[in-house]
């Protein structure tokens, strides 16, 4: 076994084992990585792992020296690479396709990671092997928003080509920032740009590394390298940062996608990711440190506790120190997760009897072209039981799937999820499965709530046909705090119970909340990272239950509102 893949396997060995303390998305990357190694015999499995491919990488890395860095400056790069690096680039290089064994497996490759865990020089490594390696006259850039920033990557291949002299004379390099840097045993070159999609638009990149991506606000950029790349037969793209203090960060956005596909909401496996960041908990601590910087420099991990003295003390450094120390993005308006999907999974339950109880009902109707909810919930001995229910319009079934990057038919098909109308949703229908829940579950609706908006005339027919109470709930934080407290605290001390419903997990992973200046928190439809319909009618069902649980002396569990 090679050097390299050596290194990697113990890293992910001590992942999975519990002897490196990392978050739980590297963890879940680490356990697929040695799954897949024992499946890849299995011919179900279309990928193998190319040992000869990695020893090729490694015969360079012997070859190429460190510029820089404490106590490895001037070593092959080969001896100074630590765990988490190995298995990047094992993971990049090592994976293809069996029917195509130049064709890389992974396709989507995101690094997110702090300063001081040379960001810069993985990458820079990373080109310099593409151009050795693959085919010629193969194109590779690196894009960035800041002028300065794009010649980083740039300035850090030119260090370590000048530093190895059975390297150098292979390339010819371009002194401007502009100028090219081209392998001359390929032909292939590489090129510093920074991010203008109207300039970005006319070339054909075999790879492209999207530089501090935290800091874009848009996909424009990235969408015209994407492009160019419709003809490359291994097109890949890293995208490579540090958390900003950004609200419109597409990073964002990004980590958000990562997490649903650990979470097994999505299935994409030519994607790889390493998300280094200190858990919310764990920010002030050395738990976070570690967890979010897996490059074990004692000498880095004392300079960041530095930083954290004075971001304590001193307000003006804090930002600094979550950014660019724990991976965290601020400002904290973005929006925090509201219940971790992981922690709501030990709720579920394999059934529950409706027959005989009380009920209460909440609607989240919106717009009617796009998702609605009715939730329903009922207590018994100081425990939440709940169910929900969406609806889509059938006819943007196909264009929903795609935009939202999950399988409406599996929830269709489940029973958690309902096609009514054409390119909008049906209120009828909704109104008609409302009307008969008492029959169809044998329970007694003890009110409806709403939100008046899109809601009062479907409200009215509850009210006029099905003799039901229903109940105004104003949307804003400080009449839906209270609920949202309760949910969340039941949740974390599983009180609250539901059955199977993947589609509800999901938009609690999608849920954001974020407080007022009074400090009630609630869930922001607009920070969050998807629908969350299911959500908000599960809470302005509680909200109700709260209020006849709170006012009726004969309740067997009280709930206190702050």
């Amino acid at each position: 076994m090679s050097v390299l893949l050596d290194k990697a396997k113990r890293y992910a060995e001590r992942v999975v084992a519990g002897k490196e303390i990392t978050t739980k998305e590297v963890i879940i990357q680490c356990k697929w990585f040695l799954i897949d190694l024992d499946k890849q015999e299995n011919e179900g499995f279309k990928y193998y792992f190319d040992e000869e491919a990695i020893e090729v990488v490694e015969e360079i890395l012997k070859l190429l020296r460190y510029a820089t860095g404490l106590g490895v400056r001037g070593l092959p790069v080969i001896q100074g690479i630590v765990g988490f690096q190995a298995f990047l680039l094992v993971n990049i290089f090592g994976w293809r396709f069996k029917e195509d064994p130049e064709k890389f497996r992974y396709r989507d490759v995101t690094l997110f990671i702090p300063r001081k865990n040379a960001k810069t020089f993985i990458c820079a490594l990373i080109l310099i092997i593409l151009m050795l390696t693959e085919a010629d006259y193969s194109e590779f850039y690196s894009i960035c928003l800041d002028r300065e920033l794009a010649g980083k990557v740039k300035e850090a291949i030119i260090q370590i080509i000048n530093a190895s002299p059975d390297v150098q004379k292979h390339f010819k390099i371009s002194a401007t920032l502009s100028g090219r840097i081209t392998c001359k045993l390929t032909n292939s070159f590489y090129q510093a740009r920074t991010a203008e999609a109207n300039r970005n638009n006319s070339i054909m990149p075999s790879a492209f590394v999207a530089d501090e991506i935290g800091a874009f606000k848009d996909y424009s950029n990235i969408n015209a390298m994407q492009s160019g790349q419709l003809n490359v037969k291994n097109p890949l793209r890293f995208k490579i940062t540090t958390a900003y203090a950004e609200d419109k960060s597409i990073m964002l956005e990004e980590i958000d996608y990562i997490k649903k596909v650990y979470a097994g909401f999505i299935e994409d496996d030519r994607m790889f990711a390493l998300l280094y960041y200190a858990e919310e908990e764990h920010l002030w601590d050395d738990t976070g440190l570690y967890q979010a910087n897996p490059l074990r420099i004692e000498e880095n991990y004392n300079e960041i506790r530095d930083s954290r003295k004075a971001a304590i003390e001193k307000p003006s450094a804090r930002e600094e120190y979550l950014c660019k120390h724990m991976n965290h993005f601020l400002p904290s308006n973005s929006g925090e997760a509201y219940i971790n999907v992981e922690d709501l999974r030990k709720c579920k339950i394999d059934s529950f009897d409706w027959s005989g109880r009380q009920v209460w009902l909440g609607l989240d109707l919106a717009i009617t072209n796009d998702n609605c909810s009715y939730s329903m919930v009922t207590e018994e001995d100081g425990k939440i039981y709940a169910d929900s229910f969406a609806f889509i319009p059938e006819g943007r079934i196909e264009e929903k799937n795609r935009f939202e990057k999950i399988n409406y038919y599996e929830f269709i098909k489940s029973g958690k999820c309902f096609a009514c109308g054409d390119l909008t949703v049906d209120y009828g229908f909704i109104e008609d499965m409302i009307l008969a829940i008492e029959k169809k579950h044998n329970v007694i609706v003890m009110g409806v709530a709403y939100d008046r908006y899109n809601c009062l005339s479907t409200a009215q027919r509850l009210e006029r046909e099905g003799n039901m109470v229903t109940v105004e709930v104003r949307q804003h934080s400080s009449v839906l705090h209270p609920a949202t407290k309760l949910l969340k605290e039941k949740i974390l001390n599983r009180e609250f119970h539901y059955t199977e419903n993947k589609l509800l997990e999901i938009n609690f992973q999608n849920a954001k909340a974020t407080e007022d200046t009074n400090k009630n928190m609630y869930v922001n439809k607009k920070k969050s990272n998807g629908k969350v319909d299911m959500v908000v009618s599960l809470i302005n069902a509680i909200y109700l239950m709260q209020q006849d649980v709170i006012f009726n002396p004969e309740a067997d569990w009280t709930v206190q509102v702050i």
